[in-house]
């Protein structure tokens, strides 16, 4: 008995919808995106994401993430992962070994030490950006060991990190191009009284940065220590100065004389008493009362968090799930 023709016509429909499904899938899009377009792409989604997965998803891609152009401005952020340490160190010397000697620019947020720094320095002597965060693993005087291979730097920014006198100067000597100096800490109320019982000298940093750093334009002393003496050195030792955060630099009292001089001086000035709203990270105040007993003192039994902001970082997502990284060529154990 002869099959209905409607059956027929479907499956004369089927072959060449068969044949058709053979054919090899169109490029995916993006490998057509110029390349400079593709590399903005690629350093948005982070060092570490791109050196374990990005690079792997085509041939486009790796070409890309093998570029030194691609090197040039790093940015890594480890949002306080104790347990990631070992996968950024490495990751950021890949990324230093891949720009060739090009890197123009690197924050390091939340890990390094004086190994990692010294890595750096050895293979980017034409750094102009150096920008470090909570680095307390790089020790004090490790800067100014490696001030010399950074001649061309021009911004130095230095938040909640180890940093000693001799940095400041060394930096200050090596580096004639500096012209933006960050140097913030925590806000700290105590009094000239309360400084001197703990033997600190509120005034060094300030004369170290007036008598080093005379070509500055661009000067932040969040949370500095110093008083109407320090200032007065950074007036006169730095003409230059075009703006300067004392935001939260509570020994200075910024009245009659001296203020005016600021206001003339200074285009853009933030008093001790600012408000801090929108800036970026912490900010802490440390009340330290001088008839405290020293002997027991801990400073962070003094924060007051009235006045805490919370980091205002993009959203870090951990790319790697607990996966064992491969160790060649740009990826991990």
């Amino acid at each position: 008995m002869p099959k209905p023709k409607r059956y027929e016509w479907r499956i004369k429909q089927k072959i060449p919808q068969k044949a058709s499904s053979s054919a090899p899938p169109p490029p995916p899009r993006w490998v057509d995106l110029p390349r400079e377009i593709t590399a903005d792409i690629l350093r948005r989604v982070g060092v570490v994401d791109t050196l374990l997965n990005a690079q792997n998803v085509c041939t486009t891609w790796w070409e890309v993430c093998h570029d030194s152009s691609m090197w040039r401005v790093i940015d890594m952020r480890n949002a306080e992962d104790v347990e990631m340490d070992g996968v950024f160190h490495k990751a950021c010397r890949v990324a230093v070994d891949r720009s060739q000697g090009q890197l123009s620019k690197i924050n390091i947020e939340y890990f390094g030490n004086d190994y990692l720094l010294k890595y750096i320095a050895e293979r980017s002597n034409q750094l102009r950006h150096l920008r470090l965060v909570g680095c307390d693993t790089i020790s004090k005087g490790c800067l100014a060991a490696v001030a010399e291979n950074f001649p061309l730097l021009e911004e130095l920014h230095i938040y909640l990190s180890a940093i000693n006198i001799v940095d400041i100067e060394a930096f200050g000597r090596s580096c004639s191009q500096l012209k933006s100096f960050t140097l913030n800490a925590c806000g700290f109320r105590g009094g000239l009284t309360g400084f001197s019982r703990l033997q600190i000298n509120v005034n060094d940093q300030a004369h170290a940065i007036a008598v080093n750093m005379p070509e500055l334009r661009h000067l932040a002393l969040f949370g500095n220590t110093m008083t109407n003496e320090g200032l007065c050195a950074i007036l006169d030792g730095c003409p230059r100065l075009e703006s300067l955060d004392l935001r939260h630099c509570y020994s200075i009292d910024l009245e009659g004389d001296l203020e005016t001089r600021c206001r003339q001086q200074i285009v853009d000035l933030k008093c001790p008493h600012d408000c801090t709203h929108g800036y970026e990270f912490s900010a802490q105040i440390c009340d330290y009362n001088p008839t405290d007993d020293e002997s027991d003192l801990d400073l962070s039994d003094y924060y007051d968090y009235d006045d805490y902001h919370d980091f205002e970082y993009d959203d870090f997502n951990n790319p790697f799930g607990g996966e064992y990284l491969l160790d060649e060529d740009g990826f991990f154990w």
